[in-house]
């Protein structure tokens, strides 16, 4: 099987979480015998990446926009189009049509509401209406990271029956706790007003007497140091490198999120026992509170941090549900869904 793959970015150039499962997704399907090849942007200089082959168009990443016809000259060599949004899935859709080849396009973010947050009420509701056109865009499968933003993208229109969950993985072996856990609390991520750091500190001048670590990068970074209490310490992470010494230590990890397609700094906070305080829908062991409710986030992170047999079976819980979320698994069911739109195509050209 050969598969192009298309994203705006591809490592090492990196903006976030998105570009670890892209690479992940090359990887993994290389491992099992796939011809992979990555179409992006970047420096066209550097024709691979830890042994995948690409081609970098040299243009900004909105630009990919307008590359169809470039995408489908390589798509005619592929039997099937893997896209992810936001700025390759539309020409990738327009090339496999023109070519005849299936596309299946995965959603790394899908924000609603939230782009009114991230890009204020001039530009937020369009960068809304352009999201939610492309979950109405006739790709094969539209896959998501998770089944609740799945639910989302059906609520705002997606076709159900064209939709399917491909749960990502982390690197499990990565993770794990101390040996004795500190009495800290850590929230990972990027530094923006969509990933709630400013509850972070809410909730860290209402709890004196714990510890927080911050550990992450973004826009919000020189203020979240200038506003943070005395027990919060802000520290910058390595791009794309999670704290796994961080998770270890810990004790609870605090992650009030406004909008997440899947948060995978949540699985990997549980492959090290932490017990889980935070507002996104996805499965753990810990505290749910609603999105903005810092009273609730207060209450719940305090209670995990003075209820140590309560702290100790979620950490347990945690672990046994991390086992989940492993590579493998996801590119095993990727490739049973190549399979299927490859099959349908087939049966496809033999009926005419």
């Amino acid at each position: 099987m050969k598969v192009l793959l298309t994203h705006e970015r591809f490592l090492p150039d990196w903006g976030g979480g998105g570009e670890t499962i892209v690479f992940e997704t090359a990887r993994g399907l290389q491992s099992q015998g796939v011809d992979v090849h990555v179409l992006t942007t970047g420096d066209p200089a550097r024709s691979e990446f830890a042994g995948i082959p690409t081609e970098r168009l040299p243009v900004h990443r909105y630009r990919m926009n307008l590359a169809s016809a470039h995408i489908a000259r390589r798509a005619r060599d592929a039997d099937l189009v893997q896209t992810f949004n936001y700025h390759a899935c539309w020409p990738s859709l327009r090339a496999g049509r023109a070519v005849e080849r299936p596309v299946v396009c995965s959603f790394l973010g899908l924000f609603g509401d939230a782009w009114i947050d991230l890009k204020g009420r001039m530009l937020g509701p369009l960068f809304r209406a352009w999201e939610r056109r492309m979950l109405l865009l006739p790709f094969h499968r539209l896959c998501f990271l998770s089944e609740f933003s799945r639910r989302h993208a059906i609520a705002l229109g997606a076709p159900e029956p064209g939709t399917v969950t491909v749960c990502p993985g982390v690197a499990l072996e990565q993770f794990r706790p101390a040996v004795r856990k500190d009495r800290l609390i850590l929230f990972a991520g990027k530094f923006s007003v969509r990933k709630g750091v400013f509850d972070v500190l809410e909730v860290a001048r209402a709890l004196p007497a714990y510890e927080f670590l911050m550990v992450g990068w973004g826009p919000e970074e020189d203020t979240l140091r200038r506003e943070a209490p005395p027990n919060v310490t802000v520290r910058r992470g390595e791009a794309g490198a999670p704290p796994s010494e961080e998770y270890g230590r810990a004790r609870v990890f605090l992650f009030p999120s406004r909008a997440e397609t899947l948060g995978m700094v949540i699985p990997e906070a549980m492959a090290s026992g932490c017990a889980i305080a935070s507002c996104v829908p996805l499965e753990f062991h810990g505290v749910r509170f609603r999105s903005g409710a810092t009273g609730e986030m207060i209450e719940g992170v305090r209670r995990l941090m003075e209820d140590d047999a309560w702290f100790e079976e979620c950490s347990r819980a945690n672990l046994r549900a991390a086992r989940f979320y492993s590579w493998s698994r996801y590119t095993e069911e990727l490739l049973a869904l190549y399979e299927q739109a490859l099959g349908n195509r087939r049966r496809g050209a033999s009926a005419t």
